[in-house]
């Protein structure tokens, strides 16, 4: 999917593949301060719960992917590391993917 628009909300593809109903969306990527930061601002605006993976996104100066996290928390961001993420997921050690995902990990 070709983006040419910062916030990714504001390409009709992108929100199209997002009419499955789900209320909830991870986001990461590069440039946290641009893209990122606002696609998070334009799913919060859309009334979807936005889980940040802070691990999982940059941006060239630190600082401004720090800018980018307090934010996008400050507006409502839930955010989360990769980690987290990942056993949030599997919910207990009984999942299948168990062995796999914490090999990963380590």
């Amino acid at each position: 999917m070709e983006k040419t628009s910062f916030d990714a909300c504001a390409q009709p593809a992108f929100m199209a593949a997002l009419s499955n109903g789900r209320e909830e969306l991870v986001v990461l990527g590069c440039e946290a301060h641009v893209c990122v930061l606002q696609t998070v601002l334009g799913l919060l605006h859309r009334q979807r719960r936005v889980k940040l993976v802070s691990d999982a996104i940059g941006s060239r100066r630190s600082s401004d992917k720090q800018a980018a996290i307090e934010r996008a928390r400050a507006a409502g961001a839930e955010i989360v590391s990769s980690e987290m993420l990942m056993f949030e997921w599997m919910g207990n050690s009984d999942h299948p993917e168990f062995r796999k995902i914490l090999k990963l990990i380590k």
